[in-house]
């Protein structure tokens, strides 16, 4: 059995984000605030804004980032929602009950640069997303904490 994905998603999150190189160096921290909310039937348009430190020179870049999740049962489609590549797919998961995550369905590739994401749900107020970029251009992971906004 899997659980209600669209919502569990719905509302609002507050997150923190994490850079590392393959060599476990730290790139860059973020935080933010994102919004996973109704678009039309069994769709959530996720937005997401916050402050990325640059740990090279302490550089704060501000960024935002749009993204259109479609739920079919235990599987979400997520495609881009802004940029040049909004109303492509990015990624696909599928709801693994025994490890409770979304696992990627495909890989996605950007050029010749491969990501790989993974949804851990924790409980009903935290998950954490973990995304693999590697490829000639790009080289690091991504680890995002969620956590329920309560405001």
């Amino acid at each position: 059995m899997y659980p209600d994905l669209y919502a569990y998603f719905s509302g609002s999150w507050r997150f923190t984000r994490s850079m590392l190189g393959t060599d476990k160096l730290v790139i860059g921290d973020a935080e933010g605030r994102a919004e996973f909310h109704s678009c039309e039937a069994n769709c959530l348009e996720y937005k997401e804004s916050g402050q990325l430190l640059l740990a090279a020179d302490q550089r704060v870049v501000s960024f935002t980032r749009r993204f259109d999740y479609r739920i079919e049962g235990d599987v979400v489609h997520v495609a881009f929602a802004d940029g040049v590549q909004a109303g492509q797919a990015y990624q696909s998961y599928r709801y693994e009950p025994a490890q409770k995550a979304l696992l990627p369905l495909e890989t996605h590739l950007c050029i010749l640069d491969r990501y790989d994401g993974r949804y851990v749900l924790i409980d009903a107020d935290r998950f954490d997303l973990h995304t693999r970029i590697e490829g000639p251009h790009k080289d690091y992971l991504l680890h995002t904490q969620f956590k329920r906004a309560i405001d």
